[in-house]
């Protein structure tokens, strides 16, 4: 860990009020999830089961289910905010690590969830198709739908283990078996309860008191239970460290909250008798709210001491540069109070630390660059061609675009430059003598060899437009004769302009003056 980047910032609320809101938060993105999930599986359910006439009604029930599919949905995303925010206050290093470590597969969150949204909102609402057309569509959407909670469990689990992150890195971005298996159970855990908890959504709301499809959904609701209980016993076996007591006392009070649920359920059957929203509810909730509880005792023994380390590698960063504080605050000061007007203000703040204050290519950030900055003062262009540098950049470089400076800013800077460098204009002949016949081999090698890359006229080809950086147009930009010959010989570090050493000297002159000689202005 660089302590470096072990920067103190003040938090909007105390760790406890931060961990409290956590927690709520949570809890209700994550029963909405739930509802999401299991909403969208017991919809696909359905539709299958009501193939061949038999049990379809006037309006089907799968579409009855996926008409709460919407709200679902709609509060689970925004119920989820809050936790991100709060996660990343309270646990900011794991949690931007852990994101780090699984990110081409967090950025497949979003799509994956609008190809799920999109279609199961048209499933439920609009699109009256062909049964194999909507069973497809149904699939892709759930297969999309159930990949999102996969990658949100990996990266929990890769945040409640910052032990784990180098070997995840030496293994090529890859968990461990024990934390491959821990993330599977932890992944198949939460599909068990979005089978309960979205079962017993729709047995509440979507049946009308109709028997048959309680007694269905009792059966969902049964099986999400039991697969939670096989789930749990296997999950609780696979957690890296042996659970504390507060742990276990939050486990075992969802475990009994689910038998009594499961007891009520039989003797309800047995009576022939629904089950009760207020007697349902509390137990529902007794089996969340414990299960989130004994998920947040493991995390917080993992984090906790790990921010604790952190806030200590801050503090001591922060002696270090306590000395140093009150100068940088002067200067920072003084430099609030410099206007961008003028150009050379313009080259000395955004252009020296890397060009230097010559403009010779050589300043403070220069070695720590993998193409080199171009020695300015050697530049022969346009005005033109020097101001689309200045508006686009030089992609595959560190020359960034200056767009936050308007063109009068610009030719400011552009007017500075040409006064102290001559940066617009011609370059100037070349300083040696070469003989006829070391020009014409000058032109040969350039025809043969270097045009394949800056083309017979100078303006680039088609290959190398594609390379970054790609050669500039030597019909609008050249350099003067001594640096050209410097290019020419060395190379260009860090592009694909390679040395010509092997050829005479002469001749390297000889492939200045023709590069030189394409200037049309």
């Amino acid at each position: 860990m660089n302590s470096l980047f072990d920067i103190l910032l003040k938090k909007p609320l105390s760790d406890v009020s931060l961990q409290g809101l956590l927690f709520i938060t949570f809890t209700l993105h994550m029963l909405f999830v739930l509802f999401t999930i299991g909403t969208a599986v017991l919809a696909l359910y359905y539709f299958t089961h009501s193939w061949g006439g038999k049990r379809l009604q006037e309006l089907r029930w799968d579409k009855e289910i996926l008409r709460t599919f919407l709200g679902h949905k709609s509060l689970a995303v925004v119920l989820g905010v809050a936790p991100l925010l709060l996660i990343q206050v309270r646990f900011t290093v794991p949690f931007f690590t852990g994101l780090n470590l699984v990110a081409p597969f967090w950025m497949l969150i979003i799509p994956f969830l609008i190809v799920a949204f999109l279609s199961f909102d048209a499933l439920g609402h609009k699109m009256d198709v062909h049964p194999y057309l909507h069973l497809a569509f149904g699939i892709i959407a759930l297969i999309f739908l159930l990949v999102v909670p996969g990658i949100f469990v990996a990266s929990l689990v890769i945040v409640e283990n910052p032990e784990a992150w180098l070997q995840i890195v030496k293994k090529d971005y890859q968990l461990s078996n024990s934390l491959a298996l821990h993330w599977l159970l932890r992944y198949l855990h939460v599909l068990g309860a979005a089978i309960l908890f979205g079962a017993a959504f729709h047995y509440f709301f979507s049946t009308k008191d109709e028997r048959e499809k309680k007694s269905s959904l009792l059966k969902w609701i049964v099986a999400g239970m039991l697969l939670q209980f096989v789930l749990g016993i296997m999950l609780y076996s696979s957690l890296p460290e042996k659970p504390d007591n507060i742990t276990n006392v939050s486990l075992m009070a969802g475990v009994i909250a689910a038998g009594l649920l499961l007891w009520v359920i039989f003797l309800n059957l047995n009576q022939n008798v629904n089950l009760s929203l207020k007697t349902a509810v509390p137990l529902l909730l007794l089996i969340l709210i414990p299960m989130l509880l004994a998920r947040q005792s493991i995390q917080n023994r993992k984090l906790f001491p790990f921010a604790e380390k952190l806030q200590a590698n801050a503090l001591t960063y922060g002696k270090k540069l306590e000395p140093y504080s009150h100068e940088a605050l002067n200067q920072y000061k003084l430099d609030l109070k410099i206007v961008y007007d003028k150009g050379e203000t313009i080259y000395s703040k955004s252009c020296a630390f890397c060009h230097g204050e010559n403009a010779e290519g050589k300043g403070l950030e220069a070695k720590n660059l993998r193409i080199p900055p171009e020695d300015v003062s050697a530049i022969r262009t346009t005005r033109p061609y020097l101001h689309q540098i200045l508006i686009k950049g030089v992609p595959g470089s560190a020359m960034p675009y200056f767009t936050f400076f308007d063109r009068y800013k610009l030719d400011g800077l552009i007017d500075y430059l040409n006064k102290k460098y001559h940066v617009v204009g011609l370059p100037e002949p070349i300083p040696v003598k070469v003989s006829e016949a070391d020009v014409q081999e000058a032109r040969k090698i350039y025809a043969e060899t270097c045009s394949l890359c800056h083309g017979t006229d100078g303006r680039g080809t088609k290959l190398s437009r594609g390379f970054k950086p790609h050669p500039p147009d030597f019909t609008v930009f050249s350099l003067t004769p001594e640096r050209a010959f410097k290019i020419v010989t060395d190379g260009y570090p860090g592009t694909a302009m390679p040395p010509f050493t092997n050829i005479k000297e002469d001749i390297r002159w000889g492939l200045v003056d023709v590069v030189n000689g394409k200037r049309m202005r």
